[in-house]
């Protein structure tokens, strides 16, 4: 390994204090890579290593800056959840020596792509790693849309919107929402609906070779895309969405001993319960 990038929450830490940190862990670890600071707007070619240095929202940031790169993404924790990432900020040490022993794997994760095709004409595409979600926003009335699956007519809906997610995003707002959590890494498209005012089709999980179309029509005022709750558009006209398995996937470093089932008990299932003062049963 000769080169590692460090992509930081700026918002988390706005000093730079753990970036710094950070960049002198690695130099006294492995003296002799280097590293580079890794924005929105400059991706070094040839890393080895993204570091992650944030939660779970900049993990999702930086699968969608380094699309199609083939660079393995490594999280380290400084946010709340950080069920994405891989370490600690006091762990790093030990973790870079794991991965220099070569003591990891690299999990691919699919991702979602999504093509809006307006009244206009216009294209816009757009990746995910967690979701893509149609929604109403915060204001508006109920929206309505036609699923199709592939060729073939699914439902239509009336409802507050519809998310689509990978298995990675299974354990996020489709969680919320009454979806079903998907293991990590199975190729599938789960598609749960938002708060629907029917009594039809309210979640599947689909086939990552299948593709699925929503149309939407002019009876709806405006409703938005959002992807990864990070890129938010919002359309007011008619438009159809198409969402699919993205070509290329997102790199994942995990090492060697990680346990998704002991990770998924302790930030998810158990994480209500400690919030709101109950023991812990794990330590």
């Amino acid at each position: 390994m000769q080169k590692i990038g460090i992509y930081s929450n700026e918002e988390k830490d706005p000093e730079g204090k753990y970036l710094e940190e950070t960049k002198n862990i690695i130099r006294d670890t492995l003296p002799q890579v280097e590293v580079f600071s890794v924005t929105e707007n400059h991706l070094p070619l040839g890393l080895d290593l993204l570091l992650v240095l944030g939660g779970d929202g900049t993990f999702l940031s930086a699968a969608r800056l380094a699309y199609g790169k083939d660079i393995p993404l490594f999280g380290v924790n400084i946010g709340n959840l950080g069920f994405l990432t891989g370490t600690e900020l006091n762990e790093l040490k030990s973790s870079l020596l794991q991965i220099e022993e070569s003591k990891y794997t690299i999990e691919d994760r699919m991702m979602l792509e999504a093509t809006l095709r307006m009244e206009s004409g216009e294209r816009r595409s757009f990746v995910a790693l967690n979701d893509a979600v149609v929604h109403k926003g915060a204001l508006g009335n109920i929206i309505h849309f036609e699923l199709h699956v592939d060729e073939d007519f699914s439902n239509s809906y009336r409802g507050d919107g519809i998310i689509l997610t990978t298995p990675t995003g299974s354990t996020a707002y489709n969680l919320s929402a009454g979806g079903s959590i998907m293991y990590p890494t199975v190729e599938a498209i789960g598609v749960t609906a938002i708060c629907p005012h029917s009594f039809g089709i309210r979640d599947l999980v689909l086939s990552s070779k299948q593709v699925v179309t929503l149309k939407i029509g002019k009876s709806n005022e405006e409703y938005f895309l959002s992807m990864d709750g990070q890129v938010n558009l919002r359309i007011t006209g008619d438009s159809v969405i198409r969402i699919q398995k993205a070509a290329s996937s997102c790199k994942i470093l995990r090492l060697d001993g990680y346990d998704y089932f002991h990770v998924l008990r302790q930030k998810l299932l158990y994480k209500a319960i400690n919030t709101q003062g109950g023991n812990d049963f794990e330590n």
